[in-house]
């Protein structure tokens, strides 16, 4: 209705629907003043949408952050190790001596089912907890798993230790958990919550881009990697997760509890809030026709 220049119906409709008692039959609702705003913000950042260029990504130091933690995000999906168990599970398990079909598929089996409730447990913790939070816990998880997978395989190629083998086993759960509990919930929201509503959808094809590049190379470079040199190529991995860590904890900001408009400000600097509240306040006043001092005084 907003779009169609029906805004004041639709201003009834939400105060019919969404005000509370003490604000029906009037326009000064201040959360319908909210929602009309964000209504007619996002019209017209659509608008906006449509008219800016790839080269925005890169045009501002607040985009050029954004860029690089898409970019980041969508690489270390694919080189923090992953790869490894998701694609070439049999290969891992063939290096400590689990070599019965049977014993593979169990293992497999198991780990998508406990695979579904890591990541759904993460799911539903991810705004009680934090991004950021799950993101480092994640790669310490990782880092420390790959690093007991590493020296137990060696063990077991060296010894033939049974232990040693069973304790890799363990270790791939341990993995997967810490892997599910970041990137299966935010590999796809996180960048959506940071780019603005102009370049999300373009951000969006950067990060996928980055995740089906890094995906191509790790497809020839793993089999290769683990055929010539066995469980030593682990320690490349062990290496990359200190490196993503590291990126991770000194790029990546906290949007927990942020609205999108607050998130801009964590790029873009104080600025960026003020501007759309001005703009907010304007539509409001110009197309909205209901009482903007709500908004200002109680939004």
């Amino acid at each position: 209705m907003i779009d169609q220049d029906r805004a004041p119906e639709a201003n009834a409709i939400l105060s019919k629907y969404h005000a509370g008692p003490e604000y029906q039959g009037t326009s000064a609702s201040p959360l319908v003043t909210f929602e009309i705003s964000e209504i007619i913000q996002t019209i017209n950042l659509e608008k906006i949408a449509k008219n800016t260029g790839w080269s925005a990504l890169v045009a501002t130091p607040g985009n050029r952050k954004r860029t690089l933690i898409a970019v980041c995000l969508g690489a270390f999906a694919q080189w923090n190790g992953i790869g490894v168990v998701s694609y070439y599970l049999t290969l891992v398990l063939d290096t400590v001596g689990i070599t019965e079909s049977f014993d593979q598929t169990l293992i497999n089996g198991l780990l998508q089912i406990f695979n579904f409730g890591a990541a759904f447990s993460a799911a539903i913790l991810v705004d009680r907890l934090g991004r950021r939070t799950l993101f480092i816990w994640s790669g310490i998880g990782m880092l420390i798993s790959y690093i007991v997978w590493t020296a137990c395989s060696a063990v077991n190629s060296n010894t033939g230790s049974k232990p040693a083998g069973i304790v890799v086993v363990v270790c791939l759960f341990t993995f997967f958990f810490h892997y599910d509990i970041a990137y299966t919930p935010l590999l796809m929201s996180y960048p959506t919550e940071i780019f603005p509503y102009s370049l999300r959808s373009k951000g969006i094809a950067v990060e996928l881009f980055a995740i089906y590049g890094s995906l191509v190379i790790a497809a020839f470079v793993n089999p290769i990697g683990l055929e010539n040199i066995g469980w030593r190529y682990y320690i490349v991995f062990c290496v990359f997760l200190v490196v993503f860590l590291a990126v991770t904890y000194f790029l990546f900001p906290e949007t927990k509890g942020y609205s999108l408009e607050e998130i801009a400000v964590l790029f873009d600097g104080p600025s960026a809030l003020v501007e759309h509240d001005e703009k907010s306040e304007r539509f409001v006043m110009e197309d909205a026709g209901v009482q903007s001092d709500a908004h200002v005084e109680k939004v």
